[in-house]
């Protein structure tokens, strides 16, 4: 069991809807659920992989969690600020400490040094944090 204190990323029922809308006057008619309900935890040193089949939603609560795509629903706690509260100057701030990262096999294996890069940084700032805990 971990403490509030080990919890990196904290996903609470993440939910990212699609309008459907027909007609001229784009009257909507239903929802394209992309992202369902989704919950999880992430801890300091932790990593954690999505994995899907094509066009599933791996992407969309990626960019759902940086909210480069504003979530339908749900609680996205990280370092335990809620950050879908946050203003669009800040959450850029805070996108410095975030991204995301996908795995291409041809980009992994043409690209060695970038991609031991944005291990060491993932890593540094994993133990950065337990030296300060």
């Amino acid at each position: 069991m971990s403490t509030e204190n080990d919890i990196l990323l904290d996903v609470k029922h993440l939910k990212i809807y699609f309008p459907v809308t027909r007609g001229i006057m784009r009257k909507k008619v239903a929802d394209v659920k992309a992202v369902d309900d989704v919950s999880f935890i992430v801890n300091v040193g932790e990593t954690l992989g999505l994995v899907g089949e094509s066009g599933c939603g791996k992407t969309t609560v990626g960019r759902g969690i940086l909210r480069l795509i504003e979530p339908t629903a749900g609680q996205v706690f990280f370092e335990g600020q809620n950050i879908l509260t946050l203003s669009a100057g800040k959450m850029r701030q805070l996108r410095r400490k975030m991204s995301l990262m996908f795995q291409d096999p041809l980009w992994l294996t043409g690209s060695p040094p970038k991609c031991r890069k944005h291990r060491r940084r993932i890593v540094n700032y994993s133990q950065d944090d337990e030296k300060q805990g």
